[in-house]
């Protein structure tokens, strides 16, 4: 079993009731056991396009943080995001992948423009057991500490408030609150500039 398929169940467990990940899943509603196969699915397609147009930072089995540093040339950026919205468009249904679009599209359009250009973090995941431990720090300090090394903006959404303190102490002190219709809830939309280190 290859890095990508071993952390696939954490993201899974991490992720579960997460609101974005219900609206997406909902054509396996009535099967979890099915709709946790497909988050497994989506989570292995966004890992293989964050190394493709980004990085992955893995903490063995227990979680990842997957990153788009957009560092790759726009056609192969292109190229992975069209291959992605393909394999997600078979993978989740009409429904499904009508919800991932609306959301991804209004969620979009709330990122301010200066940020917009930054180093995104579209998904942050440690198992339950896992956490506590410092984990999701270390993965997402690895990448930030190049971020700051090469002057870049970071970004990142949470629709989960419980993790605010998390990222402020992270730097990310820049936020807006923001609303999203498909799952009629809040989220937040959090920004970092880069330290500049001695």
């Amino acid at each position: 079993m290859n890095q990508i398929s071993l952390v696939c169940t954490p993201l899974v467990e991490a992720f579960r009731d997460d609101p974005f990940y219900r609206a997406i899943t909902i054509e396996s509603s009535d099967d979890e056991e099915g709709r946790q196969a497909v988050l497994a699915k989506y989570f292995d397609l966004a890992i293989t396009e964050a190394r493709a147009i980004g990085e992955v930072q893995y903490g063995g089995t227990d979680g990842a943080a997957l990153w788009h540093t957009y560092e790759a040339s726009s056609s192969d950026i292109e190229i992975h995001v069209a291959t992605r919205r393909q394999g997600l468009a078979k993978l989740l249904g009409a429904r499904g992948f009508d919800n991932y679009l609306r959301i991804s599209e209004s969620m979009a359009d709330q990122v301010p423009q200066q940020v917009f250009d930054g180093w995104y973090l579209p998904i942050l995941g440690v198992r339950p057991q896992a956490r506590g431990q410092r984990l999701a720090q270390r993965l997402v300090e690895m990448t930030l500490n190049r971020a700051d090394r090469q002057g870049a903006t970071c970004f990142l959404e949470t629709f989960n408030p419980l993790s605010l303190s998390f990222y402020r102490r992270l730097g990310f002190n820049d936020e807006i609150l923001c609303f999203e219709k498909v799952t009629e809830r809040e989220y937040w939309v959090l920004a970092r500039q880069p330290l500049m280190r001695a």
